[in-house]
């Protein structure tokens, strides 16, 4: 089964889910801080491109 990390954080949930056997298919993060230590706890898995909000645009369309 696959599942979309929304609100990732630093990948507690990502982590549990996929301990389970669960497939991450994206995720979404808006925080600097917090895809930096995703990116550096599943290197080679996470990248801006699987960040489904890495547009540069905060909610407020700025």
């Amino acid at each position: 089964m696959e599942f979309i990390d929304w609100f990732a954080g630093i990948g507690g949930f990502h982590t549990g889910l996929e301990q389970a056997g669960m497939i991450c298919a994206g995720y979404c993060e808006i925080d600097t801080y917090a895809r930096r230590s995703m990116k550096e706890n599943f290197k080679g898995m996470m990248s801006d491109t699987e960040n489904l909000f890495h547009t540069g645009r905060r909610a407020n369309g700025q």
